[in-house]
Formats: C-alpha cells, sequence, structure tokens
C-alpha cells in the first residue's frame, strides 16, 4: 500500500514535471499549426498575395457576408446604424440585423478599414478569427480548471472539428457567425466556472467580452444558453454573497446592452421575414442508420472523431463530477447534449430544420472536445502512474494509438492528409463570370433594372452575384440570394419561376406589365425554359450570349422608367439616396417603380411622402404627392 502510494506521488511528480517542460512547446506548436493551415485557405500558392488582393472570396455566402458588411459598415461610420435602404436589389429592401445574420463579423472588418468596400479587409478578418479560434479554446479549458496540458490537449480536439469536414461546411458555406458564437459562447462557460471558483474584476470582465461576443455573432444562441446559464446560478449562487449575484447579473445584462445598438433593429424589423426554408432535407426515414449515415455527420474520418469525443467526454464529465466540479460537468456536459439533441432533432423534424439546427453539431463537439481532453488527460495519468514515469507513459500511449492506426490505415490517411493543408477557399471571379460582368457593363445602362435569374444551389456553392451592384453599378431584380427569405423578394426571378408562378404560365401581357411595373429593362437567363420563353415573347435574339455552364443570354427588354405614374429622370439611386429631376405629377402625384419603406424623407418638404399599396406586391411602391413640378427631388432614408 504504501509503495503504491510512493509510486502514484513519483509518477504525480513526473506527469506534472514532463508537462511543465512539454505545453508551452505545445501550445506554440498548434498555434503554428493553425496559422499555417489558415494561411492555406487562401491559395496553394502565393497564399499571402492572395490574403492581401482586392480579389472577393466567393465561396458560399461569403459574397454575400461582403456585400452586407460594407453597407452596414458604411452605415454605421455615417449614421451609427447597422441599417440602410439599398435600392440596388428587389426594387429596395432594408439591409437589417434579420436578413443575413452572418454579415456581422464582416461589418466589423469593414468599419475597422473605414467603412469601404474592401475584400482583402474581409479576407484579414477571416483570417483573424480562424487564428483566435485556438486562443479562444484555451480560455475555455483555463477557465473550467484544465491543467496547461490538458487545455493543449483540448485545443488539439478543437482544431481537429474545425478543420473536419462538418465545420469545413459552415466555413466554406460562410456560416462563420454561428462558429463563432459557438466558440465564444464556449469560452463564456469557461469564465463562468472562473467565476465561481475564483470571483474578481478578471473573471466578471472575461464574463461580460465572451457574453458580447455571443450575442453580436449570433443572439439566437442566447435561448440556447439561458437554461445553462440559469442551471448554473441555480447549482453555485447559493454559496456566494450579494455582491458576486450583482456583479453576475450586470455581467451577462452587459454583454446584452453593449450589442443594443444593433439589437433593437434586429426586434424591429423581424417583420420582413418570409417562412424560413430548410437548407438541408429532412431524412425519409428516423432509423439509427439512417440517422448516422446522414451527410451531417462528415466523412468516416469525422465519424470516428465525433465518436471519440463523445465517448472521452462522458468519462471526462465523470471525472469532473468525481473530483466535485460539478458546474463544469453540468455546463459542458449538457450544453453538449442540448446542441447535439437539437442538431439531430433537426435531420427529423421540419420546424428545426428551418432554423438551421443541424449546424449545431459543430458546437456540440466543441463543448464535449474540453471533457474529452480531461478524460483523456486522466487516462494519461493513469497510464504514467501505472508504468512509474511520464516518458514511459508517453511511449506506452504512442505505441497504443499506432496499434490503433494500423488497424484504420484509411482515418489516418484521411486525417494526415487534413493536416497538411486546408482545402483553399474559391477566390475571383472565373472567366465565365468576369464575361458576363463585361458584357452587361457593355450592353446595359443604369436607366432600368436587369431581371437576373437565380438558380437555387448548395449553401457552400458560391452567391457571387450579391456582388452584382458593386461590379456594374446597376440594379436588379434577383441576384442578391436565391434564398432571400424576406417580402421583399417577390418579385425575384428563381429557378423558372417569377414572381412565384412557372415563367411558362406567363402571358406575353402580363410579361410587358411585369417589366414595366418593376422597370425591368434587361433580363439574363440561364435555363432553357426562361431562354424560350423569353424568345418566344420578344421574338427576337439575345443581345448577347455568355458561354459557360450552362450558358447566359441576356435579352432586352421594353421597361425604360422608375416613374410609374408622372413623369421625372432619375439621376442617382444608391443607399445614401434617390435623386429625381424634372419632376412633374399627374393629378398632384408621383409612383415610384421603388419599394416604400418605413423612414423615407423627401426633400423639398412640400412633397409627401405616401404608401402606394400594390395588388400582387406584399410591399407597397412610393408615392409623392405634391403641388406642382418640381425640378429638383431627393429621398433619403433614416431609421424610425
Amino acid at each position: 500500500m504504501d509503495r503504491a502510494s510512493e509510486l502514484g506521488a513519483e509518477g504525480s511528480v513526473a506527469i506534472r514535471s514532463g508537462a511543465r517542460r512539454l505545453w508551452i512547446f505545445a501550445l506554440l506548436g498548434v498555434l503554428a499549426w493553425q496559422g499555417w493551415m489558415t494561411l492555406t485557405l487562401f491559395g496553394p500558392e502565393h497564399s499571402w498575395q492572395r490574403l492581401l488582393d482586392d480579389q472577393p472570396i466567393v465561396s458560399g455566402r461569403h459574397p454575400l457576408h461582403l456585400y452586407h458588411g460594407y453597407l452596414g459598415a458604411q452605415a454605421l461610420w455615417e449614421r451609427g446604424t447597422l441599417c440602410r435602404y439599398d435600392p440596388a436589389f428587389y426594387a429596395g429592401y432594408p439591409k437589417t440585423p434579420v436578413f443575413d445574420s452572418g454579415s456581422r463579423p464582416a461589418e466589423l472588418w469593414l468599419a475597422l478599414a473605414g467603412g469601404t468596400y474592401s475584400p482583402e479587409a474581409y479576407k484579414i478578418g477571416l483570417a483573424v478569427c480562424c487564428l483566435a479560434v485556438p486562443l479562444l479554446l484555451f480560455a475555455a479549458a483555463g477557465g473550467v480548471g484544465l491543467g496547461r496540458g490538458a487545455s493543449c490537449l483540448a485545443v488539439v480536439i478543437g482544431l481537429l472539428t474545425w478543420w473536419a469536414n462538418p465545420c469545413r461546411n459552415l466555413l466554406e458555406a460562410g456560416d462563420l457567425d454561428l462558429l463563432l458564437a459557438g466558440l465564444a459562447a464556449l469560452a463564456q462557460v469557461g469564465f463562468l466556472v472562473r467565476f465561481d471558483h475564483q470571483p474578481g474584476p478578471v473573471s466578471w470582465l472575461a464574463v461580460l467580452v465572451s457574453g458580447f461576443l455571443t450575442c453580436f455573432a449570433q443572439p439566437a444562441f442566447l435561448g440556447v444558453l439561458l437554461p445553462l446559464i440559469l442551471i448554473y446560478y441555480v447549482s453555485v449562487g447559493a454559496r456566494h454573497g450579494l455582491v458576486w449575484h450583482l456583479a453576475f447579473l450586470s455581467a451577462l445584462a452587459g454583454g446584452v446592452a453593449a450589442n443594443s445598438f444593433w439589437l433593437f433593429d434586429w426586434l424591429g424589423y423581424w417583420w420582413i421575414r418570409a417562412p424560413l426554408q430548410a437548407e438541408t432535407p429532412l431524412l425519409p426515414h428516423r432509423t439509427f442508420h439512417v440517422l448516422w449515415t446522414a451527410p451531417m455527420w462528415g466523412g468516416p474520418a469525422d465519424r470516428v472523431l465525433a465518436g471519440v469525443v463523445v465517448v472521452a467526454a462522458l468519462l471526462g464529465i465523470w471525472r469532473f463530477n468525481a473530483a466535485r466540479q460539478r458546474p463544469a460537468a453540468r455546463l459542458l456536459g449538457l450544453g453538449a447534449l442540448g446542441f447535439l439533441s437539437l442538431a439531430v432533432a433537426g435531420l427529423a423534424w421540419e420546424p428545426l430544420a428551418r432554423l438551421g439546427t443541424p449546424r449545431l453539431f459543430v458546437p456540440a463537439l466543441w463543448f464535449a472536445s474540453l471533457p474529452a481532453a480531461h478524460g483523456l488527460a486522466q487516462l494519461a495519468m493513469l497510464t504514467c502512474r501505472l508504468t512509474g514515469g511520464f516518458w514511459r507513459g508517453a511511449a506506452l500511449t504512442a505505441g497504443l494509438l499506432g496499434t490503433a492506426g494500423l488497424g484504420a490505415p484509411e482515418t489516418v490517411r484521411a486525417f494526415a492528409i487534413r493536416c497538411l493543408g486546408a482545402t483553399p477557399l474559391a477566390i475571383g471571379l472565373d472567366a465565365p463570370e468576369q464575361a458576363l460582368i463585361e458584357a452587361i457593363i457593355e450592353h446595359t445602362t443604369r436607366e432600368a433594372r436587369i431581371l437576373w435569374e437565380d438558380c437555387c444551389v448548395s449553401p457552400s456553392a458560391s452567391h457571387w452575384s450579391a456582388l452584382l451592384p458593386v461590379l456594374t453599378q446597376r440594379a436588379y431584380l434577383g441576384g442578391l440570394d436565391a434564398n432571400a427569405c424576406i417580402e421583399h423578394a417577390y418579385p425575384a426571378f428563381v429557378e423558372q419561376n417569377l414572381a412565384g408562378r412557372p415563367i411558362s404560365s406567363w402571358r406575353d401581357d402580363e410579361l410587358s406589365e411585369f417589366c414595366r411595373h418593376y422597370n425591368a429593362g434587361w433580363a439574363v437567363c440561364r435555363s432553357p425554359a426562361a431562354i424560350a420563353r423569353f424568345q418566344a415573347w420578344l421574338g427576337s435574339d439575345p443581345v448577347i450570349t455568355v458561354s459557360g455552364s450552362p450558358p447566359v443570354c441576356l435579352y432586352r427588354l421594353p421597361a425604360r422608367s422608375f416613374v410609374l405614374k408622372g413623369q421625372a429622370r432619375l439621376l442617382d439611386a444608391d443607399c445614401r439616396h434617390i435623386a429625381l429631376a424634372d419632376v412633374l405629377p399627374e393629378d398632384g402625384q408621383i409612383v415610384l417603380s421603388m419599394h416604400y419603406q418605413a423612414g423615407l424623407r423627401v426633400s423639398p418638404n412640400r412633397v409627401q411622402i405616401e404608401r402606394e399599396p400594390d395588388p400582387c406586391d406584399p410591399i407597397p411602391f412610393i408615392r409623392l404627392r405634391m403641388p406642382g413640378p418640381v425640378s429638383r427631388l431627393t429621398l433619403t432614408w433614416q431609421e424610425p
């Protein structure tokens, strides 16, 4: 018995001594590897040049986030808000935090760059976020009380999750808001545990800042975190005094209050959302085999990683409880279980699928990574004690891992290839897209909109058309996002459906009236049905056909005026103002082919702005009442 105790003490000393020597090098090595992997995101060659040039990332919704980030950053610099009225798409729509929540990180990056359109600032911001991942994981691990060696192990597990296919798909799709919110929420959980054990200004500030980041990235995460925070408060609150309770509540409330400059807009514009559509198809059967083979889990290597993390996390939670670290066990265990349950339920239940809950699988693994690292560290300590030394235990562990690797060579090979470098994101337009941009600039003008046929693509496919107004200085019907769930997208042309109707069902007179009503002067068609219908209606060949897959045809349409009633000449229309000249009313009115938005102001003051209801479009148009002609008229938008 004495010998066993002596051996255990010697083993513990050896473990601590070995860990003390190695954890710094391990952390530096992990940070260097994360830096290399981040750099390879921007290309296998000339990565630094691709990172710093002016070519945008066109993978997934990154172009949409860049465009809205530019609008939001510009509005933040000029008016202190993230909202803006944008006449470049859908006959005018409000850019708000409700639609495209993933643009908030981009708004921060571009605001720091001066509020200008800057693809290089967007890419640098993305790189900084990738480099912050190991730091957030290390801070969360230290907060829950893991040792430095176990914290490094937690970082390794978290980074393997970051570069696994499920997380990589989110990164490719541009869902950086969800990834940042998951990491910030994990860090906040770690800081809450620290605030229980070591309350003070530092831990209070850490809870406040991490809560602010979580809310800023994705406020919907607060709904998932709230039950965890309540459980934490009930578990630990009884052993603290009044000052601790006030500090705890102020930290939580402060993180939300610091986001109030845009959260009020998020609540105020919720009405513009149309019913959401599930991007992940529901599983036809609810058997265990079908669930396990769902694309959400990734490839075989990703399933192995998830299985190891979950099993090790169960061991770690048990060890947390055995060591009376119950707040950490409850927060991490219930957090991982809650996120995983929502992810799996989203594969089978449509309401959750519409909210995108299958994407929560990645945060579930991050919450499980900390107890998994603790469980594996406990196994390593036991091995060292049984073998009587740190290096002997490390050798035995390496041998066991090597043996396991020999039994699963394909999995080892997949991890090895993945660790050598990341698959680069798509940066810059390809030749057919650039040719289409040049054709639009050459063959169209700003006197009418361009009807753009969208295609429903996967979340990771390019949404480059969101950058069309910046690249061409034209206004569009469609092109912003084929899955835009806002009512203003009613006149969009998506997958052979114009305003929700198959293009083949539109009569010639209906098409003429639609083009006049929305001032569609050109049409970009890519589907055979759309090309055939416009060919039959117009009776003429396209202005130009741009080769590609599929070929794209540009047609000239009859509409040429943004004024539906009265007469006026459009001088300019952008996010700052809409300027008209030589305004001549009809029956005291001017009706514009632009959506009305609360907060629009008109100059001169004798002109009144009103809603013009539309029998089909759920959003009314702009009606201007005036006693007589006006030489120049300007519309601006101020948040109501």
